[in-house]
């Protein structure tokens, strides 16, 4: 999904006020790295959708995957939407915070994203402390989805 993405551009091109950056609370962060890695999934989910899985028998895995792909690329975007919300209505995601608060906000949503890459790599060459750090995860997103 481009929507974070995007967002979180803009943010960083925008001039901010001269204020000290005020350090995120662990819950923030993990908001931020959790936005990044269901912006990363969400990509993924929609990719899926592409494959050309063919008729055989051996590929009913890939026909199965890609047919569940539409369902989780609109639940992942789902928790974008709500994991950017939570920090906007925090008041993060606004044109009036530091620029070194902002650039760390983009870069804590970047390494979400690189580590679900990272964890889940076409190559299926996984690393696993990427995929340990993704585990953080799913309590943030029960939150949000509720």
């Amino acid at each position: 999904m481009r929507f974070g993405f995007c967002l979180l551009l803009a943010l960083a091109a925008l001039p901010a006020h001269a204020q000290d950056a005020e350090p995120l609370s662990s819950e923030d962060d993990l908001t931020a790295y959790c936005l990044g890695v269901n912006r990363q999934l969400a990509e993924r989910f929609r990719q899926m959708q592409l494959w050309g899985c063919g008729k055989a028998a051996g590929m009913q895995w890939c026909r199965d995957a890609k047919a569940s792909a539409p369902e989780a690329m609109r639940a992942r975007e789902r928790l974008v939407i709500r994991f950017a919300n939570e920090l906007t209505r925090k008041g993060l995601l606004d044109i009036e915070q530091p620029a070194e608060a902002r650039a760390r906000l983009t870069q804590i949503v970047a390494d979400g994203s690189t580590d679900a890459a990272r964890c889940f790599n076409p190559d299926s060459d996984r690393d696993e402390a990427a995929c340990a750090r993704l585990q953080r995860c799913e309590a943030a997103e029960q939150r949000v989805g509720q």
